[in-house]
């Protein structure tokens, strides 16, 4: 009986839909908007972080990582241990890895193609995401991977032949070209195969072209698939393949029929443990650790141990999710007010012998085809702004850093996520009209009065409208605060010059003739042509404050610094003496560093000196003069790289207190600097930075030309210090959350007005007669306004003050993406409340209006 029943109740209440067709269209406009915005975010999150691995049989890809005797998950492995996993390991039909560099530049120089740089026009890089690029080489993105990759995968090349072995791979050097990048750089020429290119000055012939988007075990396409083997001729000073301690590549593997995650963990966990044995003893590598096997992503680690981008997502979620009880609350507002026209149907109803039960069943079943209704609507919809937004972000990202792809296309999983939303927002604002309009019916039916009824429907009414804008005010001052963040991190005083400094970052061709030697004659000649430029006023060189916070344990009683003596971990930055006069920092006391300072082996200053900002020597001797004191540094191998220069080991004496700066940091901790003298022996490891009293811009292009008249084969990436200030955690931490909290918290306040509006007018028409009466007996057009609103007012400035206690408890929750504004932000707070109670009363004052224009003699004559 339930089936025939349940149609009956879809036919019924699809012919009641019909014949309120204004209520329809409103309501499913409106669940529409909400459950569209939750489809959109659930989509956007499966294209990005939810997405398997591009390979044949996804679903037998995992990713392989360890966690090490410290606790770090580390996901990179040197290339000596991934041979012995791939040879080790039989839970795996085949394992391949990825270079950690996954997005390599390399200049190109093959055919008779004309170079490029960077596209100027795309968005990135006119915001200052990307670089300006100054140079005369077109520089292509390479993927380092193994030989078996694309075997292991089961993704082969469209044309031609993909990676051969080793040994052919030595004799004959080769590459594969994206089908992308073969399409937008050669037009798709098939005499392409089998020419040579050279890539860094390396001789290779292109074997094949990859499929058409295909991103393998990364996040973008990239131009050229480079062998792992081959890496040395692209860097010879490198030793990549025979350094057990140089962690470059990424694992991943395709289990072996049967195989189960379970099974491969345990079986790596051992193999880990003899592998141990062969690395520093003194290194985490070198003691026991576990394996770590999770279903193939091109993430670096499980999400759940992405905390801060887990915790992100779910703030997201929960944003969207309130939407969506925004705009459930909006239209059970509506079916509430709706529901008093339906007394005396649903008292028929009762009549016939139709149950309490029966009439809250009919309900929820209206109620629910609404929500499908509104989630057949979304669907297409979504999808079509997330092909939109998809198109337009990998537009903003110039080609020449890689293609972004993201896979917005519905599938079965997006489809049954709508389907389960649409019907949970139809039960979850059907439930409450339906079980209130019955207790209403029984109660017409029994007693012939409704006063309590209609009491009892008003202020539940009250509670919606109280909600929506409780929740829509939230959001919209979340989104106002992060807005203030953002511009106030651009407008903060950094403690330095930001306006005409500019960033100029060399980048040498791996090939061996560029040795130490060349690169400092090179940088040297380099810096006094631009010392030269009209305009330019200075030039240093050192990591940009925005860029420069190392760390590094500090001590004050001549020990070395260790987690027990260390009075303060500091940051720490090598600096010329020109560096603070050209980004005009103030020297507080003391001297800068001398010019003329005579050099060490190592390549530092003899005299080992250090100038502290004002937080750092306040941090180490507060209440004193720091001059003349002596403090030891120790970074306890916190950097990988060999060749980084640390400042270990010496004594150092405090010669000059410098202005804080800011920049880096969300908590400011980058303001306690310690700066050391930068070697002239290590220029070439160091931007150049420009003061300039001209146009940066114009400078910027003006290097193209000067870089090819010292060496054709240099290039250079530009920032003005503006552009590397919204590269800062202060600026795109802000910016990012406001980008998307923004946009719903203005679809709530859309919908709440809506509501409001929807409501207003819905009750204005049920109270039309009142309305009349209270004309005849005299009420004015202003008396009957201002009733209106009153009655308006009460649930609006209820969920104001729900809102503000709401949006405090948000603010707790943001604080970690929030610079220079405190926890209740009583700017964000105040406007933001202000405008939404004037955008309320609007909504309500329009129907409110029209109330006033009903004829009384016509309403006299109904009574």
């Amino acid at each position: 009986m339930l089936p025939e029943t349940l149609l009956q109740d879809l036919r019924y209440g699809a012919r009641m839909l019909r014949r309120n067709a204004g209520f329809t269209v409103v309501a499913i406009l409106v669940l529409a908007l909400g459950i569209g915005l939750n489809d959109v975010a659930f989509t956007a999150y499966r294209a990005v972080f939810g997405r398997p691995l591009d390979a044949r049989d996804p679903g037998r890809m995992a990713n392989l990582a360890l966690v090490l005797h410290s606790g770090a998950t580390q996901p990179y492995f040197s290339y000596p241990d991934y041979e012995a996993y791939r040879d080790g390991l039989h839970s795996f039909s085949g394992l391949i890895a990825q270079s950690s560099e996954e997005s390599l530049p390399l200049a190109y120089a093959g055919g008779n193609h004309g170079g490029n740089g960077p596209a100027a026009g795309s968005l990135a890089v006119r915001l200052g995401l990307l670089p300006f690029s100054a140079g005369n080489k077109e520089w292509v993105t390479t993927m380092v991977v193994s030989e078996n990759y694309f075997s292991v995968l089961g993704v082969g090349p469209v044309r031609g032949r993909a990676f051969g072995d080793t040994s052919e791979l030595a004799s004959h050097p080769m590459v594969l070209i994206s089908e992308n990048y073969w399409q937008r750089r050669f037009a798709g020429d098939p005499a392409l195969l089998g020419q040579t290119v050279r890539l860094n000055g390396v001789a290779l012939t292109i074997a094949g072209i990859t499929p058409r988007n295909f991103l393998g075990t990364g996040t973008e396409v990239p131009d050229f698939w480079f062998p792992l083997s081959l890496e040395p001729l692209l860097h010879p000073d490198r030793n990549l393949l025979r350094d057990r301690e140089d962690r470059c590549c990424r694992l991943f593997g395709r289990l072996a029929p049967g195989a189960s995650i379970d099974e491969a963990q345990a079986e790596m966990t051992v193999l880990a443990g003899h592998l141990s044995a062969l690395h520093d003893p003194h290194s985490d590598w070198g003691k026991p650790a576990n394996a770590l096997v999770w279903p193939g992503s091109p993430l670096p680690l499980p999400i759940d141990q992405l905390s801060g981008l887990r915790y992100a997502i779910v703030l997201i979620m929960v944003a969207v999710g309130m939407v969506l009880v925004i705009a459930c609350a909006n239209v059970a507002g509506l079916q509430l007010a709706r529901a008093t026209s339906r007394q005396n149907e649903l008292c028929l109803r009762l009549a016939l012998g139709a149950s309490r039960t029966r009439l809250v069943r009919q309900v929820l079943t209206e109620c629910s085809l609404l929500g499908l209704l509104a989630g057949v609507v979304a669907l297409p919809c979504s999808w079509i702004l997330m092909k939109v937004l998809a198109t337009a972000a990998a537009e903003a990202f110039p080609p020449e850093y890689g293609t972004l792809i993201f896979h917005v296309n519905p599938d079965l999983g997006i489809f049954a996520y709508v389907f389960s939303i649409s019907l949970a927002a139809g039960i979850l604002f059907g439930l409450t009209p339906a079980l209130e309009s019955s207790r209403d019916a029984i109660s017409a039916a029994l007693k012939g009065a409704t006063g309590t009824s209609a009491v009892r429907s008003r202020r539940l009414r009250e509670v919606f409208i109280a909600t929506q804008v409780a929740v829509a005010l939230a959001l919209m001052i979340a989104g106002s605060m992060l807005i203030r963040s953002s511009i106030h991190a651009l407008k903060v005083d950094r403690g330095f010059e930001v306006k005409g400094i500019v960033d100029l970052t060399l980048q040498f061709p791996d090939e061996s003739k560029y040795t130490a030697g060349v690169k400092r004659d090179v940088v040297r000649r380099l810096r006094a042509r631009l010392a030269a430029l009209p305009g330019v006023t200075a030039v240093t060189s050192a990591e940009p404050p925005m860029f420069g916070c190392r760390r590094a344990s500090v001590s004050l009683n001549g020990e070395a610094p260790t987690t027990h003596n260390a009075r303060a971990v500091l940051c720490f930055n090598y600096v010329q003496p020109d560096y603070f006069q050209t980004l005009g920092i103030p020297l507080l006391s003391g001297r800068s560093f001398e010019s003329h300072a005579g050099r060490s082996q190592a390549g530092q200053a003899t005299e080992a000196s250090v100038i502290l900002s004002e937080s750092a020597a306040r941090r180490l001797w507060p209440g004193q003069d720091p001059v003349g004191r002596s403090l030891r540094l120790g970074t306890e191998g916190q950097f990988d790289s060999k060749s980084e220069p640390l400042p270990d080991g010496p004594f150092y004496r405090v010669i000059g207190v410098a202005g804080d700066t800011h920049g880096a940091t969300l908590d400011d901790s980058d303001s306690e600097m310690v700066y050391l003298q930068l070697s002239e022996e290590r220029l070439q490891d160091h931007p150049i930075l420009l003061r300039t009293e001209s146009d940066p811009r114009q400078l910027m292009r003006s290097l193209r030309p000067l870089l090819a008249s010292i060496d054709p084969d240099l290039y250079a990436e530009c920032y003005t210090f503006e552009d590397l200030l919204r590269q800062t955690v202060t600026f795109i931490l802000p910016s990012f959350a406001a980008a998307l909290a923004s946009p719903i918290g203005l679809i709530g306040l859309i919908l709440a007005s809506i509501g409001v509006f929807g409501t207003v007018s819905y009750i204005v028409v049920l109270r039309r007669r009142e309305v009349g009466i209270r004309l005849a007996l005299g009420a004015t057009r202003a008396d009957i306004i201002g009733l209106m609103l009153r009655e308006v007012a009460r649930p609006v400035v209820a969920g104001l003050v729900a809102g503000m206690l709401l949006a405090t408890g948000a603010s707790r929750l943001l604080r970690g993406a929030l610079h220079g504004l405190s926890a209740v932000d009583g700017f964000s707070f105040a406007v933001v409340s202000l405008l939404f109670l004037a955008i309320a009363m609007f909504a309500a004052y329009v129907p409110s209006r029209r109330a006033t224009r009903v004829d009384p003699m016509l309403a006299l004559r109904c009574e």
